[in-house]
């Protein structure tokens, strides 16, 4: 038997530190690719953002080209989601402040009203905070107001 003159092989302490390393940057890999998957939740006042529906209250009045809201409740309105209730949706609008608090009252204008008479079911929309940013919250319908759109013309 010949015997191989300098050749040697890992030693056991470096395979270990590779597969080791080895190990670790695959977990990394796939925790980064996992986290786009996973989103985290919003929330509003330490707590869910879905909490902070059922404390929403407003009044919505829909008529000539605009809706006028007063805000009842203690939650902050941002934006609204307007639905009619016959035909899907006419579209969100923004409020022209950046929100109307407990109380204020606020008008914003439609830019395709539809024909008088029609069922028209608001949605607000509210802002919750996720990873230090800001992010928009559209409420379940079961939050919305229901009001009838009316026109002079």
């Amino acid at each position: 038997m010949k015997e191989k003159m300098g050749k040697r092989g890992l030693s056991p302490v470096i395979a270990t530190v590779l597969l080791i390393s080895i190990a670790l940057i695959l977990a990394l890999i796939i925790f980064l690719w996992a986290k786009n998957f996973v989103s985290e939740k919003v929330q509003k006042f330490e707590a869910p953002v879905e909490n902070s529906c059922g404390e929403i209250s407003f009044d919505a009045d829909a008529h000539d080209g605009r809706i006028d809201v007063v805000n009842r409740g203690n939650v902050p309105l941002y934006a609204l989601d307007v639905r009619r209730i016959s035909a899907g949706t006419i579209g969100v609008l923004q409020f022209t402040e950046s929100t109307i608090g407990q109380g204020e009252t606020a008008s914003v204008v439609i830019d395709s009203p539809p024909e008088s008479g029609a069922e028209l079911l608001i949605v607000p929309i509210i802002l919750g905070e996720a990873s230090g940013y800001k992010k928009s919250y559209t409420c379940d319908e079961k939050y919305g107001v229901s009001t009838t759109y009316t026109s002079q013309n």
